[in-house]
């Protein structure tokens, strides 16, 4: 029970605070003076070319093979998968990729959750290296931080093969059952290149719009702040629960704007005009499953 109530109490104090927090006034006035030639100019091919590093990065950490019929599939079925996704506490939606997976490679759950947590564990590695090189730029202390996510985005490269070691070996039956998906995942190497490249393509894609989107409402913040905002709001979305961090990624996003110096009023249009990236995501997933739609009336046609 009160896990279930624990996001729709962080959501309901999070709305209440930016309502009492945000300028309104303000919020409006940059609303009127939003650049969304800009935003639709840079976001929508972005977002188009962020699906397909997406899809491509699922196909290479999936096992499914290279082939045009069958990327185009997995193209389609993980944008859908990723529109679900950005309406989902931790982006859970994201699942449905294990079962359009399953259909098209049949392999068992099992793997495809290997998969799966590799793919995340990627993410994780990627993130803390954006964030800590994002410090390091802003005049903190990053250093450290940039050695050990070094370190990390190693260990997480020669994860899968260490548990394909502990894989037969014997381990305690509880940590054997969480290692279960993880070490039955077999990666080749060329695959795991795939993933890394396509994974950091993705993180500094998603960058690059939260700066438009900064730009669009008249923020001039440079590209290492803003990897910084992203590392962290992702961070807390993730903490809280919250489907689509409503509340929590604007109350977030309104802070590390004000400290990285950004005016009140702005840093309130700001965030709540980042928004405007979760309708442009979903949109960009919904048309990818008409295709999907489409081509299942054509194979019951045939």
């Amino acid at each position: 029970m009160a896990r279930r109530l624990w996001p729709v109490l962080v959501c309901t104090l999070a709305c209440a605070w930016a309502l009492y927090a945000f300028d309104w006034p303000m919020v409006g006035r940059a609303l009127l003076r939003f650049d969304l030639r800009l935003f639709l100019e840079v976001c929508l091919p972005v977002g188009l070319l962020l699906f397909l590093v997406r899809s491509l990065r699922w196909a290479a950490v999936a096992g499914i093979p290279f082939t045009p019929a069958l990327l185009w599939r997995t193209h389609v079925q993980t944008a859908l998968a990723l529109a679900t996704a950005a309406a989902t506490p931790v982006q859970a939606g994201e699942a449905l990729k294990l079962k359009f997976a399953r259909d098209l490679t049949g392999k068992d759950y099992a793997s495809l959750g290997g998969a799966f947590a590799v793919e995340r564990l990627a993410d994780a590695a990627v993130l803390f290296g954006i964030g800590a090189i994002g410090f390091g730029l802003a005049g903190a202390s990053g250093l450290w931080l940039l050695a050990a996510s070094g370190l990390l985005a190693v260990a997480v490269a020669l994860a899968p093969f260490l548990l394909r070691r502990l894989a037969g070996a014997r381990l305690p039956p509880r940590l054997a059952a969480a290692l279960g998906p993880l070490a039955q995942y077999r990666p080749s190497a060329a695959r795991m290149l795939v993933l890394g490249g396509c994974t950091v393509a993705k993180w500094l894609m998603v960058v690059l719009m939260w700066q438009t989107t900064f730009a669009a409402a008249g923020i001039g913040l440079g590209f290492a702040d803003t990897a910084l905002v992203v590392v962290l709001v992702t961070l807390s979305v993730t903490v809280s629960l919250v489907p689509g961090g409503i509340g929590v990624a604007e109350v977030s996003t309104r802070a590390l704007l004000l400290w990285l110096g950004v005016e009140p009023g702005l840093a309130d249009a700001g965030a709540l005009l980042l928004r405007l990236l979760t309708p442009l995501v979903i949109g960009i997933g919904l048309l990818h499953g008409l295709f999907l739609l489409r081509g299942r009336r054509a194979a019951e046609r045939g």
